[in-house]
C-alpha cells in the first residue's frame, strides 16, 4: 500500500478543534493521484494524455477518534483494476499510534477526454497494474430512492466559483459538504460515522442546485441533489448519525 503522513493543520481544524471532513475526503483524492503520479502521471500529465479520472461512488466508515489540530495521522491506500471500467481503491486511516480512524472504498471511471465516454483502465494506462494493487470487493450499499411527500428538508443555492475542481465541476467533497452542512441535525451534538455516495452527473458553476433530504430513522438520511432542470439526481447520499461520545448519558 501506498502511505502519506498528514498533519492537521489550522485550515484543516473545524470549529470542534477535529478535522473537518470534508477535508479529510480532499486529503483521500490527492492521496489517490500521489499514489500513482510517478505510474501514470500527474493530473496535468494525465490530462495531455488525454484522460481524466471521475469518482462514481463512494462509501466511508469513522471508525474512531478524529486527529486534532496539530495531530498527524496516515492515510494508505491500495487499488484494484480488474472490474472491467472500474478501478476501485480503498483507504485506510490510522492515528499515528495506529489506532483505527476510518476506512473508505471508492470506485473510480477513466474518461476519455476526446469522446467523453469511459474506457477500460487496464487497457489504456496499464502501468496502474506495476503496484499497490489489492482485490477489493466491488459491492456497495444501495442507496434508497426519496419519495416526494417523504422530503423533510429541501435547500436550492447556486453553484460558486471554489465549488469546482480540476475538471471544472462541483468536486466530490464539496457535495459531501454542502450535505452534512444542511442535513436537518444537531450538528454540535451529533456527528456521521457513516456515508455512502453515488454521482451521476457534474455541476458546473452558474447552475442552481436542490438537496432534498428524507428521514428514514432517527439518525438515518438519504439526500438527493438535483442539479437544475435535470429531472434525475446528480448525486445521491446515505448518512447514519450517531449522538458524539461525550454527549452520550
Amino acid at each position: 500500500m501506498f502511505t502519506r503522513e498528514i498533519k492537521v493543520l489550522p485550515s484543516d481544524s473545524s470549529c470542534l478543534g477535529t478535522i473537518k471532513l470534508k477535508n479529510l475526503l480532499d486529503y483521500f483524492q490527492d492521496t489517490a493521484g500521489m499514489a500513482v503520479d510517478d505510474i501514470e502521471g500527474t493530473a496535468t500529465e494525465l490530462s495531455a494524455r488525454g484522460y481524466s479520472w471521475v469518482l462514481t461512488r463512494y462509501e466511508i466508515e469513522f471508525l474512531g477518534k478524529l486527529p486534532s489540530l496539530d495531530e498527524k495521522f496516515s492515510i494508505r491506500t491500495a487499488h484494484d483494476p480488474s472490474h472491467g471500467y472500474n478501478t476501485l481503491r480503498i483507504f485506510d486511516v490510522q492515528s499515528e499510534k495506529g489506532a483505527p480512524i476510518a476506512w473508505a472504498k471508492t470506485s473510480w471511471l477513466l474518461l476519455d477526454l476526446a469522446v467523453g465516454r469511459p474506457v477500460k483502465p487496464v487497457a489504456h494506462i496499464p502501468e496502474i497494474l506495476i503496484r499497490d494493487t489489492s482485490e477489493i470487493n466491488p459491492d456497495f450499499q444501495d442507496i434508497p430512492k426519496i419519495e416526494e411527500e417523504n422530503v423533510v428538508k429541501s435547500v436550492e443555492f447556486p453553484v460558486r466559483f471554489h465549488d469546482l475542481d480540476y475538471n471544472s465541476h462541483v468536486n466530490n467533497a464539496v457535495y459531501f459538504g454542502w450535505v452534512h452542512d444542511e442535513s436537518p441535525v444537531d450538528l454540535m451534538n451529533y456527528e456521521i460515522k457513516t456515508v455512502c455516495a453515488s454521482f451521476r452527473s457534474g455541476a458546473k458553476f452558474g447552475e442552481k442546485v436542490k438537496l432534498n433530504f428524507s428521514q428514514l430513522n432517527p439518525q438515518k438520511y438519504v439526500c438527493e441533489i438535483f442539479r437544475e432542470n435535470v429531472k434525475k439526481p446528480s448525486a445521491n447520499f446515505l448518512c447514519y448519525w450517531q449522538k458524539k461520545e461525550s454527549e452520550k448519558i
